[in-house]
């Protein structure tokens, strides 16, 4: 290895972040994994993340590293897109939920994960434009998104998932619905939705599901519009669930597509929701997602 950049944020996972980056030091001071150049980067903001990766990626480093969760590695990804994609990306999860690196199969421990930088393949992967925004694992409109609207970074890293529980009650109780209209495959549907969940991954909140056949590297995003939300039918066929079993779901929407536009009926600013991208906030409705197949490259387990 020869010019390496860690990309990290301090807000993200649980775990001693001075202990995290002496481990990751040492990894690369052993003689096997030396890299000539080292250089760790705390960006102060989304935006700086995007920008400083994309200068990585335009700077011929060899290495980007995205230390975090899948907010985290979203900006960096992001980023060395736009710098033109040529570095290959190597994913350390340390996350509150880590969807895109179980994805791709990549260990959760700290020092295994290191250790696929170096013993691992190479793999493409879909990058997805959302307006302005990118995304690499799921988004999010609807009851998910309004739920974690209030969540902070802080109570993610201090609380994990449970993080979202506060608000949770208030916002099923509410159980809003809203009015879109989706355009996509050369159709357009209008739709009552409760709850719309796009993901690119075989992975949801951590867990396989919904999309079993899904590929990191096949062009496509999977969507799905709940127009009613009953829990006692989701608890009751959750296992169909998991396995994209949909039958007994009257009340789901789902299909694929490689570009996808999410429009609103209402005029009015409380009807219009607000998206959550990789678990972070981001923009209200109008929407325009655009998939980019094996955009990008990172580093994976050998297949055995």
């Amino acid at each position: 290895m020869k010019n390496v950049k860690v990309f990290y944020n301090e807000k993200s996972g649980n775990n001693d972040e001075d202990k995290v980056l002496k481990t990751i030091k040492d990894f690369f001071a052993r003689p096997e994994n030396s890299a000539s150049k080292l250089e760790f980067i705390n960006p102060e903001s989304p935006e700086d993340a995007i920008r400083l990766a994309k200068k990585a990626s335009q700077d011929q480093t060899d290495l980007v590293i995205a230390l975090g969760g899948d907010g985290t590695i979203n900006k960096i990804c992001g980023g060395v897109f736009e710098g033109g994609a040529k570095p290959i990306l190597g994913i350390v999860p340390n996350g509150t939920v880590n969807n895109l690196s179980k994805s791709l199969h990549i260990p959760q421990k700290l020092e295994e994960a290191l250790n696929n930088l170096s013993q691992g393949e190479i793999q493409k992967f879909d990058i997805a434009k959302v307006n302005n925004d990118y995304m690499t694992s799921s988004l999010t409109l609807g009851i998910l998104a309004d739920i974690a609207q209030n969540v902070s970074g802080s109570e993610k890293k201090k609380f994990g998932p449970l993080a979202y529980l506060k608000d949770a009650y208030k916002v099923i109780r509410y159980n809003k619905t809203y009015r879109i209209k989706v355009k996509y495959n050369g159709k357009t549907k209008s739709l009552r939705t409760k709850l719309l969940l796009i993901t690119m991954t075989d992975t949801i909140g951590g867990m396989q599901a919904l999309s079993p056949k899904a590929k990191v590297d096949d062009g496509l995003i999977r969507v799905y519009s709940l127009k009613e939300i009953n829990l006692f039918n989701i608890l009751f066929h959750l296992n169909k669930l998991r396995r994209g079993k949909f039958d007994d779901f009257l009340e789901m929407t789902h299909f694929d597509t490689d570009h996808l536009e999410i429009l609103t009926h209402s005029k009015k600013k409380k009807d219009n929701p607000y998206s959550r991208i990789d678990g972070d906030k981001s923009d209200p409705l109008p929407l325009d997602i655009k998939v980019y197949r094996k955009a990008l490259t990172t580093l994976v387990p050998k297949s055995e």
